[in-house]
């Protein structure tokens, strides 16, 4: 028995050396105090605790087996938390609006994924962030937060926060190139909307069956301080297609310019009868254990025929200090001005057409 037992261990250790693997459990957690205002008769303002103000909270899980022979499976679990409530996101089955999950639910909607990558590339099969979402992230001196200096053009656009591909899109096929390409990188996608073959509108005889399909690329290069490239994705409707385009470009100096890092963004996109227009320009410089970002964005709607094209501006500046590698603490201030009818405000603020709108807030940011 014991030499049966001897046995068994061995092979067990084995089969491990031939195939290692690492499951990771990580998160962010970030909450603030947010003041908002508008102006104009009818107005509102608002405090709040927030959360995600520096970095979306999450909860998430992945995992990476080595399967030999410059071969790797993995996957990737992660979840978006509202932790001032104790309350999640939902996710979208099929890239339509009636896939929209219950509100407050927690699910995988930030990424759910299993992939295999190699010398080849990598293969992604789930839910995953569609290309042109890369720019706008990447480009962003504000990242991926959620808070008042986020970007004006992801969070009031068409093809934004409020799209259900402007993010992410589930039952994707994803690939990615390989990193040892001299400095490029690229990603496409093809992502379904799942709807079977005989699939109408509701009410009608007019067939949506593509409706919810998208497919986008991305392509860059990224060699010493400079870092640049094109995005575009299209996702289909019968009401009108969504397309989004843009191209980012970044350029980091050396130490003799502190570190400062200059960055942009160009965006396009259209949605039925309605394009629009959006540029982005800001910088980031470290100080010591902390970092100064700003930015400035600019966003115009033009529906077809109309006299006037909405236009928003907004200006937001941020500190962030560091704690630790982990841990950090950050302030910014942002105001939004209005023109030709737009009336967008900081969130939680209402304000009225041509009129402005702004605040700050004060939070705290820890991962693990």
């Amino acid at each position: 028995m014991k030499k049966y037992l001897i046995a068994m261990a061995a092979a067990t250790a084995a089969g491990g050396a031939l195939a290692q693997s690492s499951v990771t459990l990580f998160g962010v957690v970030d909450a603030s105090v947010v003041y908002t205002r508008g102006s104009g008769d009818g107005s509102a303002h608002k405090t709040q605790l927030g959360n995600s103000g520096n970095m979306f909270s999450r909860l998430g899980f992945r995992g990476t087996e080595d399967l030999g022979g410059g071969l790797s499976a993995s996957f990737w679990l992660e979840m978006g938390l509202q932790n001032d409530s104790g309350t999640g996101f939902p996710s979208n089955s099929n890239n339509q609006a009636s896939g929209n999950g219950t509100p407050g639910v927690m699910s995988f909607n930030r990424r759910s994924t299993v992939s295999l990558a190699g010398p080849f590339g990598e293969v992604r099969l789930g839910r995953d962030y569609v290309p042109a979402f890369w720019n706008t992230a990447i480009f962003d001196p504000f990242g991926t937060g959620g808070g008042i200096g986020a970007n004006q053009i992801y969070f009031s656009g068409l093809g934004g926060l409020v799209a259900p591909t402007g993010t992410r899109a589930s039952n994707s096929i994803g690939y990615f190139l390989p990193a040892n390409l001299g400095g490029f990188y690229g990603q496409v996608m093809y992502a379904m909307g799942e709807n079977d073959s005989t699939s109408v509108l509701a009410g009608t005889k007019v067939s949506n069956k593509r409706d919810g399909q998208h497919t986008g690329a991305r392509f860059g290069y990224q060699s010493g301080g400079l870092n640049v490239a094109i995005a575009t994705g299209r996702t289909r409707y019968v009401s009108g297609d969504l397309r989004v385009t843009n191209l980012g470009a970044a350029y980091t100096f050396d130490a003799s310019l502190m570190n400062l890092k200059l960055t942009s963004e160009l965006y396009k996109e259209s949605k039925g009868t309605t394009d629009a227009k959006g540029v982005l320009i800001g910088f980031q410089l470290p100080i010591g254990p902390g970092e100064i970002k700003a930015s400035y964005a600019r966003y115009k709607l033009e529906p077809v025929n109309a006299v006037r094209e909405p236009t928003t501006s907004k200006l937001a500046i941020g500190y962030v200090h560091n704690l630790s590698k982990r841990t950090a603490v950050y302030g910014t201030i942002a105001r939004i001005s209005n023109k030709n009818g737009a009336a967008q405000a900081l969130a939680g603020a209402i304000t009225m057409p041509n009129r402005s709108s702004s605040g700050m807030e004060f939070g705290m940011r820890h991962m693990f």
